[in-house]
């Protein structure tokens, strides 16, 4: 008698523990979902009122204040239209809370005592940085937080801002109800066009923590009543030191081996003023070093295949054709990426990764040199070999 009511017993007690839930959980209306958060510099006196620098723990360099802001969404209006609501920015789908701090969890603690409700960064997918904040307080400090923070996901996407941080999570997209979807989109590279350097948290992580490579993160900024995005944001030793341009960004993707197709336009070799549009589809860098007497030097071949996708002029696509229009493309590959390879060494910083492979393939030579100086004359040969796939697309 006494196993079968051991029998029982067992099986019930593992469904009260299974039907127990989560010790810690709170329910959902009882959090405020932080989407976005957004660092600058504070704008005027009053908003620094107190905020001398104070030493760090170890007596190192002086911390400054930012500003931090949040996005947070407001429930009552995330499935309304605009015009509901009250108050000034009615209709508004989120709201934006700032505060100024010096480190990222006293600027949470102090946020927190505006809201009724406990603020969760578990969602959060967009880390704005402002442009004076990257360059002054630096990048590492502002992201640590969300590095050791195992509740933000490495998916997040961190990009910095030209002007102000703020601006971008108060803009209020024309399609879309909050301006984090719309500018993940963005940020994503869905368009198609290369010209955005994609990266998250995880990627930068993997990225600083390389010797031998330079972090890059998205450029993002606001444009009248527009955002625009496009270009790359260089950091060197942790703070911003300048930007790339699309088309820079462009051939860094390219070298970099994270071109995920983009659209040319080049003039007709028989045809002058008539344009001819390609597709490049895809390429492939291939990076090696070679040693010749003395002097190591890493070449590049970059391969790559382009569709014709549009002519300007009377004539369709014809076979002698070929040989020039594929040395034309293969021309304006090769500018970007050697425009690349000069804006990197022009700002110092090597984002291309050369110091990385040679510290992987020759570290003997590697830690004689003094990359920081040597990088600015590395020998880098270039070259591009592309392909004209002929596809023809004509209406039946």
């Amino acid at each position: 008698m006494r196993k079968k009511c051991r029998y029982f017993l067992f099986p019930l007690f593992l469904l009260v523990v299974m039907a127990a839930g989560c010790w810690e959980g709170r329910e959902i209306n009882e959090r405020a979902f932080v989407f976005a958060v957004a660092f600058d510099l504070p704008e005027d006196e009053e908003s620094e009122e107190g905020a001398g620098s104070v030493k760090g723990g170890n007596g190192g360099e002086e911390l400054s204040k930012f500003t931090m802001s949040i996005q947070v969404p407001d429930p009552s209006r995330m499935a309304g239209s605009r015009e509901q609501g009250q108050g000034g920015d009615s209709g508004k789908p989120f709201i934006v809370l700032s505060t100024t701090a010096r480190t990222v969890l006293s600027g949470l603690q102090q946020l927190q005592r505006e809201l009724d409700r406990t603020l969760f960064l578990g969602h959060s997918r967009l880390i704005l940085i402002g442009e004076k904040v990257a360059r002054e307080y630096g990048v590492d400090r502002i992201l640590d937080y969300f590095q050791r923070n195992f509740q933000i996901q490495r998916v997040a996407r961190v990009a910095i801002v030209e002007g102000k941080a703020r601006e971008i999570l108060e803009h209020m997209p024309p399609i879309g109800q909050e301006p984090t979807t719309a500018l993940l989109n963005l940020l994503s590279g869905t368009g198609g066009t290369s010209q955005v350097y994609v990266s998250d948290l995880g990627k930068y992580m993997v990225e600083n923590s390389n010797i031998g490579l330079e972090p890059v993160l998205p450029r993002v900024k606001k444009s009248g009543d527009l955002i625009l995005t496009g270009g790359a944001a260089v950091i060197r030793h942790n703070r911003l030191t300048g930007w790339l341009t699309p088309f820079e960004t462009r051939g860094l993707n390219i070298l970099r081996n994270e071109f995920v197709g983009s659209d040319y336009e080049v003039e007709c070799p028989f045809h002058p003023g008539d344009n001819i549009n390609v597709a490049v589809v895809k390429t492939n860098a291939h990076h090696r070093l070679v040693r010749e007497g003395k002097t190591l030097t890493l070449k590049i071949l970059v391969r790559g295949v382009f569709e014709t996708t549009e002519f300007t002029g009377e004539h369709g696509p014809e076979e002698e054709l070929s040989e020039e229009l594929t040395q034309r493309v293969a021309a304006e590959i090769l500018n970007e990426t050697r425009a690349a390879l000069e804006k990197a060494r022009e700002l110092k910083a090597d984002i291309i990764g050369i110091g990385k492979k040679i510290r992987a393939e020759q570290n003997k030579v590697w830690q004689g040199m003094d990359w920081e100086e040597e990088f600015l004359t590395f020998p880098v040969e270039i070259e591009v070999k592309m392909e004209w796939a002929q596809t023809i697309r004509r209406l039946a």
